[in-house]
């Protein structure tokens, strides 16, 4: 965007200022013109004029960048004549942005499950199965881009998609306490089968240590931190095997 949101308010605290200082320059006019008779100076008018632009301007790109975030339907110029006006227009825009950006986290957090299923080189058939949807789901998902967060995003950022119940059976299966681990391989069974059910929980689901960490995705890495990879919790139960 040409635009940021940042630009905006910054740009609002100056106009905020002119159209402060000015209000007060014309009310000595007023006063000047009450009690004298002379007219304002060619420099005030110009600077009314300018200031005048000067809001036209942000307000045009105010409305412009909340058309490309908010949900609501865009405002006309000739709705937004004041400086509360535009205040309020921006306040929509502060909400619009911190939604996007917190669908964007939920986002990548979903990427990132994905990814680390698909991660995992077991020879389970009905693995594979469940790898190819994964992986559908995932190039879905990099390549949506419409208005509203996917469907899929909140549940698997959550948890509380098959997905990525399946990556907490898998990963966790040594360390969930026996309601949880039950709950989850009865889920996992439903949606996926029994089959897999009982591999997952029983560890038969974990990639190599090699393999953990040759193969991380990009998407397991966000602000210089690395997601905990799948299978992490498996390392130890291999060895032990």
């Amino acid at each position: 965007m040409e635009t940021s949101h940042t630009d905006l308010l910054k740009d609002f605290t100056v106009v905020t200022r002119t159209f402060e200082q000015l209000s007060q320059r014309l009310t000595d006019v007023a006063e000047q013109v009450r009690t004298s008779g002379v007219p304002p100076s060619e420099s005030l008018i110009d600077e009314i004029a300018s200031s005048r632009r000067s809001f036209a301007e942000l307000r045009d790109r105010a409305i412009e960048l909340v058309s490309l975030l908010a949900e609501s339907p865009s405002r006309t110029p000739e709705e937004i004549g004041s400086i509360k006006d535009l205040e309020a227009l921006l306040h929509l825009l502060t909400e619009a942005q911190r939604k996007k950006a917190q669908e964007e986290k939920a986002r990548l957090r979903a990427l990132t499950i994905l990814d680390r299923i698909l991660r995992e080189q077991q020879d389970v058939p009905p693995l594979d199965d469940t790898q190819a949807k994964a992986r559908t789901l995932r190039e879905t998902l990099r390549a949506y881009n419409g208005p509203e967060a996917h469907p899929e995003v909140s549940p698997l950022a959550q948890g509380r998609h098959p997905l990525a119940e399946l990556l907490a059976l898998v990963e966790g299966y040594e360390d969930l306490d026996d309601d949880l681990w039950l709950l989850l391989k009865h889920a996992v069974a439903e949606n996926f089968g029994k089959s897999l059910a009982i591999s997952a929980a029983r560890g038969k689901l974990c990639p190599s240590p090699t393999h953990l960490t040759s193969d991380n995705s990009p998407g397991d890495q966000q602000n210089g931190q690395m997601a905990t990879p799948a299978g992490a919790a498996c390392t130890d139960a291999e060895g032990d095997a």
